[in-house]
């Protein structure tokens, strides 16, 4: 069996399309939450994850602010809700679609592989491992959380680290990654093989379609979001770093 593991698609109709041509080859897909908010096309992103049979997905503190009107993310002092109001209107009666638990678990060659957006008690606080990713701090957040694999996403940051088990962040599809959706396939068949997937999109065309359809905040998105930089430097941070 072959699963992809993709994660914070935030709107991104652009990066989600060259990420399902990416992964055609998947057997099941686990998408780990934040699907709309962010970028221009809520609504056909929701559509793709509902539509397609082979997704499950976990719920991600932008689903859960454009669903029931909260304000949950890593940082308190920005104002969340007009946006999120914004998005609701996009999606119209599809809202009703956002129905997701905020954690999985499957089997997968004798291990344990549980999928969550940030953990399954808290789905949109900040995370310590963001700054200092090392396996005891990872070991000691995740503490009470089963599984033999921990795959989250949230901080839009690949990550794979060692630990007490191994830890995986896929990275983003659709939002802070320079104009390149990641992801990780994961390979059960032989064993547990991981490779990371990773496409190009068109940054311009995004920017583009949030300015045209006034998105709240589309500046501040777009400069932190959607800039040609990016934030993520490689398809994979792999940390062995014990502090």
């Amino acid at each position: 069996m072959r699963i992809a593991v993709i994660s914070d698609l935030h709107g991104n109709m652009d990066a989600v399309s060259g990420m399902m041509g990416s992964i055609e080859d998947a057997d099941r897909i686990i998408c780990l939450g934040d699907v709309v908010g962010i970028g221009p096309d809520p609504a056909e992103v929701l559509e793709t994850v509902l539509d397609d049979e082979r997704i499950s997905w976990v719920l991600g503190n932008h689903d859960v602010n454009t669903r029931d009107g909260t304000e949950l993310g890593p940082l308190r002092e920005i104002k969340r809700r007009p946006h999120h109001e914004w998005v609701r209107g996009e999606l119209g009666d599809l809202v009703l679609g956002i129905e997701a638990p905020m954690s999985l678990s499957l089997e997968a060659s004798g291990r344990t592989l549980t999928f969550m957006h940030r953990h399954p008690d808290d789905c949109g606080s900040a995370v310590p491992y963001f700054d200092h990713p090392f396996p005891s701090v990872l070991d000691d957040f995740y503490s009470d959380v089963e599984g033999d694999i921990l795959f989250f996403g949230h901080t839009h940051i690949p990550l794979m680290v060692s630990g007490s088990r191994l830890y995986v962040n896929p990275g983003a599809v659709g939002a802070e990654n320079g104009g390149i959706a990641s992801a990780v396939i994961l390979d059960a068949e032989d064993g547990m093989q991981l490779a990371v997937r990773r496409v190009r999109y068109d940054l311009e065309a995004v920017r583009k379609r949030l300015r045209e359809k006034a998105a709240p905040y589309y500046k501040y998105i777009s400069a932190h979001f959607f800039s040609e930089k990016g934030y993520t430097p490689s398809p994979l941070m792999i940390s062995n770093k014990t502090g």
